[in-house]
């Protein structure tokens, strides 16, 4: 027990499942993209995204554990244009999300591939801050630093996989429902107002941390 736990108590393996689980399936940029490319495009189509998910929190979390994290949002001009960039981003795509309005209109709305996602996350200022939280309570005095990002970062990957799928699932389930009247329309402009909601929030939320 203690080896695949890399020196963690169950207790601490156990909360930082939890802080995971929390922070994966709570509504955000990536499970909307998840929820609007299933319902759109079915499936199949949030496979990439859900993979560049895992991928890039993964990354940020190795990144975070080896020190490069903290000397990123310890450069204001670093974090600024993090921030800024992610932010931007996020529009621009609420804004594609809005303005399609049948499902599959690949000429205003185009599914995520793999390496837009990871580039997404990346841009993601917050994914950022919560990374290095994690690192910096459960990388401390591990017996192999090692093991313990791999250990984390495979937590990291796999709620982001199935927390993504599972949005993607509920949009798919939406597909012949959407297909009635303007409901697609509707959907896909409440979805995009919801993202640039999430967008504006997370630009306040990191220039002013509590």
């Amino acid at each position: 027990m203690e080896t695949w736990l890399t020196g963690l108590s169950m207790a601490q393996f156990l909360a930082l499942v939890t802080l995971l689980a929390v922070g994966a399936f709570t509504p955000g940029p990536n499970t909307t993209v998840a929820a609007v490319t299933g319902a759109n495009f079915g499936l199949r189509a949030t496979l990439p995204h859900c993979v560049g998910v895992s991928v890039g929190f993964a990354s940020i979390i190795a990144l975070c554990a080896t020190g490069v994290g903290a000397l990123i949002l310890a450069s204001p001009m670093l974090a600024a244009a993090i921030r800024v960039v992610g932010v931007l981003y996020l529009l621009w795509l609420a804004l594609r999300i809005a303005r399609s309005t049948s499902l599959a209109e690949k000429n205003v709305l185009k599914p995520m591939n793999v390496w837009q996602s990871i580039a997404m996350q990346f841009a993601n200022i917050k994914a950022w801050m919560m990374a290095l939280a994690v690192a910096a309570s459960y990388m401390d005095n591990a017996p192999s630093l090692g093991q313990r990002v791999l250990l984390v970062s495979t937590l990291f990957a796999t709620f982001g996989f199935f927390s993504n799928g599972a949005y993607g699932v509920l949009g798919a389930s939406l597909r012949e429902w959407l297909m009635h009247g303007n409901r697609v329309r509707w959907f896909n402009g409440v979805m995009g107002l919801a993202l640039a909601l999430t967008a504006l929030w997370m630009a306040v939320a990191a220039a002013h941390p509590q």
